[in-house]
């Protein structure tokens, strides 16, 4: 039988640190909804698909909010 690609191959890789505590709860929250790597792509997505709103925090680096 032979090996079919996929219709959108996954070939880039996005990275970023976060403390021990902040991957445990995403980790412990994503599994209601699937595996980690599978929300993050669906943030991603989402973001690119402008379905998804950040909202800043009480203190705001200007250069990531619009006003």
């Amino acid at each position: 039988m032979e090996k079919q690609m996929a219709e959108n191959p996954k070939t880039k890789f996005l990275n970023t640190r976060v403390t021990p505590s902040e991957h445990e709860a995403f980790v412990r929250k994503s599994k209601r909804f699937g595996e980690p790597s599978w929300l993050l792509r669906e943030l991603i997505t989402g973001f690119i698909e402008d379905r998804i709103s950040v909202k800043p925090p009480v203190t705001t680096k200007e250069e990531l909010y619009v006003k």
